[in-house]
Protein backbone atom coordinates (compact mmCIF):
# COMPACT_ATOMS: atom_id res chain seq x y z
CA UNK A 1 0.00 0.00 0.00
CA UNK A 2 0.94 3.77 -0.77
CA UNK A 3 1.82 5.84 2.62
CA UNK A 4 -0.16 8.58 2.21
CA UNK A 5 -0.06 11.55 4.15
CA UNK A 6 -2.09 11.96 7.26
CA UNK A 7 -4.82 14.26 6.48
CA UNK A 8 -7.42 13.81 8.63
CA UNK A 9 -11.37 14.52 6.29
CA UNK A 10 -8.75 16.41 3.89
CA UNK A 11 -9.33 15.88 0.26
CA UNK A 12 -6.95 13.57 -1.30
CA UNK A 13 -4.05 14.74 -3.76
CA UNK A 14 -6.38 13.95 -6.52
CA UNK A 15 -9.05 16.20 -5.35
CA UNK A 16 -6.63 18.63 -4.45
CA UNK A 17 -4.78 18.84 -8.14
CA UNK A 18 -8.24 19.38 -9.73
CA UNK A 19 -9.54 21.84 -7.19
CA UNK A 20 -6.00 23.90 -8.10
CA UNK A 21 -6.99 23.73 -11.26
CA UNK A 22 -10.89 24.84 -10.65
CA UNK A 23 -12.30 21.19 -11.29
CA UNK A 24 -13.95 18.75 -9.86
CA UNK A 25 -12.31 15.06 -10.78
CA UNK A 26 -13.58 13.57 -13.62
CA UNK A 27 -15.92 10.10 -13.04
CA UNK A 28 -13.27 8.36 -15.35
CA UNK A 29 -10.96 8.63 -11.95
CA UNK A 30 -13.68 7.59 -9.48
CA UNK A 31 -11.27 4.26 -9.09
CA UNK A 32 -7.89 6.25 -9.44
CA UNK A 33 -6.80 5.73 -5.90
CA UNK A 34 -7.68 1.99 -6.38
CA UNK A 35 -5.49 1.69 -9.39
CA UNK A 36 -2.41 3.12 -7.38
CA UNK A 37 -2.72 0.87 -4.82
CA UNK A 38 -3.15 -2.15 -7.49
CA UNK A 39 0.07 -0.94 -9.19
CA UNK A 40 1.88 -0.62 -5.33
CA UNK A 41 0.95 -3.67 -4.76
CA UNK A 42 2.58 -5.13 -7.88
CA UNK A 43 5.50 -3.37 -7.40
CA UNK A 44 5.94 -4.67 -3.85
CA UNK A 45 5.93 -8.28 -4.89
CA UNK A 46 9.46 -7.51 -6.36
CA UNK A 47 10.38 -5.47 -4.02
CA UNK A 48 9.44 -6.83 -0.45
CA UNK A 49 11.13 -4.22 1.46
CA UNK A 50 9.71 -1.56 -0.26
CA UNK A 51 8.52 1.88 1.55
CA UNK A 52 6.13 3.90 -0.89
CA UNK A 53 5.48 7.29 -0.23
CA UNK A 54 3.16 9.10 -1.80
CA UNK A 55 4.48 12.79 -2.11
CA UNK A 56 3.50 15.95 -3.76
CA UNK A 57 5.76 18.51 -5.79
CA UNK A 58 3.96 20.96 -8.31
CA UNK A 59 2.81 19.91 -10.57
CA UNK A 60 2.16 16.12 -9.75
CA UNK A 61 2.13 13.40 -7.56
CA UNK A 62 4.93 10.56 -6.93
CA UNK A 63 4.46 7.43 -5.71
CA UNK A 64 8.01 6.97 -4.28
CA UNK A 65 9.74 4.04 -3.07
CA UNK A 66 12.42 5.18 -0.43
CA UNK A 67 14.29 2.00 0.01
CA UNK A 68 15.45 1.61 -3.31
CA UNK A 69 15.26 5.62 -4.19
CA UNK A 70 12.92 5.15 -7.30
CA UNK A 71 9.72 6.64 -8.89
CA UNK A 72 7.10 3.73 -8.94
CA UNK A 73 4.27 6.19 -10.58
CA UNK A 74 4.30 9.67 -11.24
CA UNK A 75 0.99 11.31 -12.31
CA UNK A 76 -0.65 14.96 -12.47
CA UNK A 77 -2.18 17.68 -14.64
CA UNK A 78 -0.06 18.85 -17.62
CA UNK A 79 0.99 22.31 -17.26
CA UNK A 80 2.57 24.81 -18.76
CA UNK A 81 6.86 24.77 -17.88
CA UNK A 82 7.41 26.83 -15.21
CA UNK A 83 10.84 27.90 -16.37
CA UNK A 84 13.17 27.45 -19.29
CA UNK A 85 15.06 24.14 -18.87
CA UNK A 86 17.67 24.64 -16.70
CA UNK A 87 20.59 22.99 -19.03
CA UNK A 88 23.41 23.62 -15.70
CA UNK A 89 21.22 21.36 -13.66
CA UNK A 90 20.10 19.24 -16.29
CA UNK A 91 23.99 18.56 -16.34
CA UNK A 92 24.96 18.55 -12.66
CA UNK A 93 22.36 15.23 -12.58
CA UNK A 94 24.63 12.25 -13.19
CA UNK A 95 25.16 11.05 -16.57
CA UNK A 96 22.63 8.15 -16.73
CA UNK A 97 24.74 6.46 -19.95
CA UNK A 98 27.89 6.30 -17.81
CA UNK A 99 25.25 4.77 -14.51
CA UNK A 100 23.35 2.19 -17.27
CA UNK A 101 27.07 1.12 -18.77
CA UNK A 102 27.88 0.39 -15.66
CA UNK A 103 25.13 -1.30 -14.35
CA UNK A 104 23.90 -3.40 -17.22
CA UNK A 105 26.95 -4.03 -19.18
CA UNK A 106 26.47 -5.69 -22.08
CA UNK A 107 22.73 -4.86 -22.11
CA UNK A 108 23.34 -1.25 -21.65
CA UNK A 109 21.94 0.95 -24.08
CA UNK A 110 22.89 5.44 -24.18
CA UNK A 111 20.09 6.90 -21.86
CA UNK A 112 18.87 10.57 -21.35
CA UNK A 113 17.57 11.77 -18.34
CA UNK A 114 14.27 11.14 -19.12
CA UNK A 115 11.43 13.00 -16.92
CA UNK A 116 8.37 10.80 -15.61
CA UNK A 117 6.19 13.85 -15.93
CA UNK A 118 7.56 15.85 -19.46
CA UNK A 119 9.76 19.35 -18.46
CA UNK A 120 6.84 20.76 -21.52
CA UNK A 121 3.88 19.59 -19.46
CA UNK A 122 5.20 21.56 -15.91
CA UNK A 123 7.12 18.46 -15.18
CA UNK A 124 9.90 19.24 -12.93
CA UNK A 125 13.59 17.85 -11.98
CA UNK A 126 15.07 16.06 -9.27
CA UNK A 127 12.81 13.06 -8.47
CA UNK A 128 11.40 13.35 -11.37
CA UNK A 129 13.83 12.28 -13.66
CA UNK A 130 15.27 8.95 -14.73
CA UNK A 131 17.31 7.08 -16.78
CA UNK A 132 15.31 6.70 -19.93
CA UNK A 133 16.29 5.31 -23.81
CA UNK A 134 17.61 7.71 -25.82
CA UNK A 135 15.58 6.62 -29.29
CA UNK A 136 12.82 6.39 -26.87
CA UNK A 137 13.08 10.08 -25.84
CA UNK A 138 14.05 11.61 -28.67
CA UNK A 139 11.62 9.53 -30.57
CA UNK A 140 14.09 7.84 -32.92
CA UNK A 141 11.91 4.79 -33.21
CA UNK A 142 9.01 3.31 -33.44
CA UNK A 143 7.94 3.64 -30.19
CA UNK A 144 9.82 6.52 -29.50
CA UNK A 145 7.15 8.18 -32.40
CA UNK A 146 4.62 6.88 -30.03
CA UNK A 147 5.85 8.32 -26.93
CA UNK A 148 6.51 11.69 -28.16
CA UNK A 149 2.87 11.57 -29.44
CA UNK A 150 1.79 11.27 -26.13
CA UNK A 151 4.06 14.10 -24.41
CA UNK A 152 3.06 16.74 -27.24
CA UNK A 153 -1.15 15.68 -26.68
CA UNK A 154 -0.38 16.38 -22.81
CA UNK A 155 2.11 19.65 -23.66
CA UNK A 156 -0.53 20.73 -25.94
CA UNK A 157 -3.55 20.53 -23.50
CA UNK A 158 -2.99 22.07 -20.30
CA UNK A 159 -5.25 20.50 -17.63
CA UNK A 160 -4.84 17.25 -18.92
CA UNK A 161 -4.30 13.96 -16.39
CA UNK A 162 -1.72 11.70 -16.98
CA UNK A 163 0.34 9.62 -15.15
CA UNK A 164 3.69 7.60 -15.98
CA UNK A 165 4.55 4.26 -14.06
CA UNK A 166 7.73 3.14 -14.15
CA UNK A 167 7.67 -0.75 -14.14
CA UNK A 168 10.98 -2.62 -12.76
CA UNK A 169 12.59 -6.07 -13.91
CA UNK A 170 15.37 -5.55 -11.08
CA UNK A 171 15.90 -3.92 -8.25
CA UNK A 172 18.21 -0.60 -10.09
CA UNK A 173 16.77 2.45 -10.84
CA UNK A 174 16.00 1.65 -14.42
CA UNK A 175 12.94 0.50 -15.50
CA UNK A 176 11.96 -2.27 -17.76
CA UNK A 177 9.22 -0.85 -19.23
CA UNK A 178 7.23 2.36 -19.18
CA UNK A 179 3.31 2.58 -19.03
CA UNK A 180 1.92 5.75 -20.06
CA UNK A 181 -1.62 6.79 -19.71
CA UNK A 182 -3.57 10.08 -20.70
CA UNK A 183 -6.86 10.67 -20.04
CA UNK A 184 -8.50 12.17 -22.95
CA UNK A 185 -10.91 14.82 -22.74
CA UNK A 186 -11.42 13.83 -19.13
CA UNK A 187 -13.64 10.48 -20.64
CA UNK A 188 -11.17 8.08 -22.61
CA UNK A 189 -7.79 6.61 -21.35
CA UNK A 190 -5.00 6.67 -23.97
CA UNK A 191 -2.33 3.96 -22.50
CA UNK A 192 0.80 2.50 -23.90
CA UNK A 193 3.38 0.50 -22.58
CA UNK A 194 7.17 1.14 -23.73
CA UNK A 195 10.33 -0.64 -23.50
CA UNK A 196 13.28 0.89 -21.97
CA UNK A 197 15.95 -1.96 -22.07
Amino acid sequence: MVVRPTRGDGPSYLKDLYAASGRSVPEALADWEEKVDGWTIAYRVGSEDAAILEVKIEPGIFAFDRTAERVVLAYGLSAPPSARRDASRMRGFPDVSVGVHETLGERAFLADRGHFLAHGAGGSYDINLFPQRRDLNRGWSTQGRLFRQMEKHVAGRPGTFYFHRAIYVDDTWIPGQLEFGVLVDDQTWWVEVFDNR
